[in-house]
């Protein structure tokens, strides 16, 4: 079952996804989600659903991944 995300935390996601791209050229998947799920904390949204959502975003736009929650890209 797809979680529904609110407008604000759909704009998040896709505003650091596109930034986080456009910086490094690569999306490290737990730290973005991490990163998305702390300035979002109010909404209660589990890390798993934004991380989610991160992976199947990248897959549609074919961006790279990493899953490395040490590396800071």
């Amino acid at each position: 079952m797809r979680r529904i995300f609110s407008s604000r935390l759909q704009d998040d996601l896709v505003t650091s996804f596109r930034t986080e791209l456009q910086k490094n050229r690569i999306i490290n998947i737990p730290v973005l989600a991490e990163q998305i799920r702390n300035r979002n904390e109010a909404e209660n949204v589990a890390l798993e659903d934004i991380s989610e959502w991160l992976m199947h975003y990248a897959k549609s736009v074919s961006a790279a991944m990493v899953f490395d929650p040490a590396l800071e890209v």
